[in-house]
């Protein structure tokens, strides 16, 4: 009777060994599978990983410029057309500046002397025209920003006083005379300003930098005559 055991032990432990060495050549075979799984795949998760980067580094730089200036710029990254220039106002005011003017005007004629005196206070703004486009270049960690030219959009009067009108013995003052000096007044206060621009240029320079502080920010300064580097 033991002897007729011991037979169906061995018979057993014989017909379990290729069982075993089954489910260890599927483990293997399911083994050598992932690892070939993930090898094969590696390049296209880098690619949708770096996709998916350069993705957050758009959003972010067209988040920053819709904080900051209500306004989407063209961006691109490599050569492809990520977001296009989205319609907005016509002009993009960066900064602004009061401007007090004085002026005495007198005018001679035959020996009589009528004058002007006139006190205003103008609010001069100055920014970019946007008719000319504003395009953005991302490259890794690298934007590259180009933007017109940066000039006084409008000069725009607050308070205008005429503290005296006094005509000559027959030189009198007329209506045209006021308008003349109204006139020469704006383009006085139009030359005090002259810094203003070069002033927003840095001003827009300084607010994206501070923006995008983690990536590397180049801006271009463009006109029709030439491309000047600001950073």
């Amino acid at each position: 009777m033991r002897g007729a055991v011991l037979f169906v032990e061995m018979d057993r432990k014989k017909h379990l060994f290729p069982i075993v060495l089954l489910l260890v050549a599927l483990l293997l075979v399911f083994t050598g599978k992932m690892l070939f799984d993930q090898v094969t795949s590696w390049p296209a998760r880098m690619i949708n990983s770096a996709s998916d980067q350069a993705s957050a580094q758009v959003r972010k730089i067209r988040d920053a410029f819709v904080d900051l200036f209500e306004l989407q710029p063209k961006i691109t990254v490599n050569q492809e057309v990520m977001y296009d220039q989205a319609k907005t106002a016509p002009e993009l005011a960066i900064l602004s500046r009061d401007i007090v003017v004085t002026r005495d005007a007198a005018q001679t004629w035959l020996g009589s002397t009528k004058t002007i005196r006139i006190h205003a206070t103008y609010r001069v703004k100055a920014g970019f025209d946007l008719a000319q486009k504003l395009e953005v270049k991302v490259s890794d960690r690298e934007v590259d920003i180009k933007i017109p030219k940066a000039k006084i959009l409008s000069v725009e009067p607050l308070s205008v006083v005429v503290e005296e009108l006094r005509d000559g013995l027959w030189n009198k003052i007329q209506p045209q005379d006021v308008d003349r000096e109204l006139a020469r007044m704006q383009e006085l206060a139009r030359a005090k300003a002259g810094s203003l621009p070069d002033d927003a240029e840095q001003s827009f320079e300084r607010l994206v930098s501070q923006k995008l502080g983690d990536l590397n920010v180049h801006i271009e300064i463009h006109s029709d005559a030439s491309v000047t580097p600001a950073k």
